[in-house]
């Protein structure tokens, strides 16, 4: 923290955030402030951005989610959430201290990675965005359902074919490794002497 900064904390100031999304084309730069604000060479437009959940700061490592809460209104919000793929892309959040004569400097309050986005009808939008550490916790590798297929196959469905499947197959402990009708029903065991003794009492006079 410069001197200056602390300087402006320690009395009257007034403040905006800045948010950054990054995605595969570049980032996109908001601010909650009701102007665009030039910063660092880069312009965050007002308008998108509307405001956040509350931010708890700990000194341990420590899984915290973040919601960023956005005006659905905007046309350019709506292509954020169904055009763009938002998932696990980097976001940070910061806070701009304003002083008498300007900006004085910027803090950084979170940093972390989209994980869920929601979009209801009273015209709102919101990421939840996870810290990094939340890797650590969550399941790895591809689940059976249409979701975690379609985050590597965004335009197929997995399951277009099951109507038209007729046959089971073994799953989830070691079989035989047949692959039976489920109309079909398994054959009688065969067994020598009691087959052996019943064509024997047929061929009795």
């Amino acid at each position: 923290m410069t001197t200056a900064l602390a300087q402006t904390l320690a009395g009257n100031y007034q403040f905006c955030h800045l948010l950054d999304i990054e995605f595969d084309w570049g980032k996109i730069y908001m601010t909650d402030a009701d102007e665009d604000v030039s910063h660092n060479g880069q312009i965050y437009l007002a308008g998108m951005f509307k405001s956040f959940s509350s931010l708890k700061h700990s000194s341990g490592i420590r899984i915290g989610d973040l919601k960023l809460n956005f005006n659905a209104l905007d046309p350019a919000v709506i292509a954020l959430g169904l055009n763009e793929k938002w998932m696990n892309r980097n976001v940070e959040l910061s806070k701009m201290i304003i002083g008498a004569a300007g900006p004085v400097g910027i803090m950084s309050l979170y940093k972390g990675l989209i994980a869920k986005m929601n979009m209801n009808s009273s015209g709102s939008l919101s990421f939840t965005v996870s810290s990094i550490w939340a890797d650590f916790e969550k399941s790895a590798g591809r689940q059976t359902n249409t979701a975690s297929h379609q985050k590597f196959y965004p335009d197929t469905d997995p399951f277009e074919h099951t109507p038209f499947l007729d046959d089971s197959v073994p799953w989830g402990k070691e079989g035989n490794g047949t692959v039976r009708s489920k109309e079909a029903k398994p054959e009688p065991e065969y067994d020598y002497y009691r087959d052996h003794n019943n064509n024997n009492e047929h061929q009795r006079p």
